[in-house]
């Protein structure tokens, strides 16, 4: 008997160590935003009152999986995937918006943060970002299984022509023509009229479905030519640059619509 208690003893006290050590690695590897909702400085009102939110909701029984957002940041090409995760998990998904004003000494995202410290308690600390990269893994194979285009800007490598490297730019070459009788408007925010024109790089290089993102005509005058303007346009592409590289998500070639810019100018002819 005292030998069973020793040796319950010494499990007991060893899983507390574990405990522990396992805790104080946690500590550690926490990211200071996350260490900082646990004592936010006494005048940062802002945080202070997002923590609130977040203690509000998770009292409702509310523990939401955020994603920072705010101007230019934050889109995520999986979003319907993560939705569908975190919900499979007991998590709502939301976006927890970071305005472009910053106050001194208020700090912003703090809903976010105390949400995430409340998440690595109960998962894990390499939960968000492993259900990040599950729900890329997801849409990707819905990507392939439901032949799904893909925006170029969702692609890891957008599609690019056969000479690039890398695709850097929507510009094409101008276009010149003879027989319509566009003008150009002049001054520092003038130029020819110009097309930002759409169209899909399919898996196997060759592009198709030619569509109108934006036509600027510069002229009210130009406005008239719109549609031949197109299919000039459409003709170039479709002549010169019929061969693309497609776009890769994850290293997966992958349908992509893509956007070109393209001027179109009426030639010039010397006075005689």
């Amino acid at each position: 008997m005292r030998q069973l208690f020793i040796i319950f003893t010494l499990i007991s006290f060893n899983a507390c160590s574990q405990d522990k050590q396992k805790n104080d690695i946690e500590v550690y590897e926490l990211p200071e935003r996350i260490q900082y909702v646990n004592n936010p400085n006494s005048n940062d009102s802002l945080c202070i009152s997002e923590i609130e939110r977040a203690k509000k909701d998770i009292n409702n029984g509310k523990i939401v999986f955020t994603q920072s957002a705010g101007f230019l940041f934050g889109d995520i090409r999986y979003e319907r995937e993560l939705r569908e995760l975190c919900k499979e998990n007991g998590l709502v998904f939301e976006f927890d918006l970071i305005g472009c004003v910053v106050f001194e000494h208020q700090t912003q995202g703090c809903y976010g943060d105390y949400m995430d410290k409340v998440i690595i308690d109960k998962y894990g600390i390499d939960f968000k970002e492993n259900l990040h990269k599950e729900a890329d893994s997801l849409f990707l194979s819905r990507t392939q299984s439901e032949n799904k285009i893909v925006e170029y800007w969702d692609c890891d490598e957008r599609p690019r022509l056969p000479n690039e490297n890398k695709r850097t730019s929507d510009y094409i070459p101008s276009i010149t023509v003879d027989s319509l009788d566009i003008k150009e408007k002049k001054g520092n925010y003038g130029g020819w009229p110009f097309f930002d024109l759409g169209f899909t790089v399919e898996k196997d290089s060759t592009i198709s479905g030619f569509y109108s993102r934006n036509f600027v005509a510069q002229l009210e005058e130009n406005e008239e030519y719109k549609n031949e303007l197109f299919e000039i346009a459409v003709t170039h592409i479709k002549t010169k640059y019929s061969t693309w590289v497609p776009g890769k998500v994850n290293g997966v070639p992958v349908r992509a619509k893509n956007n070109v810019r393209i001027f179109i100018k009426k030639r010039i002819k010397n006075a005689t």
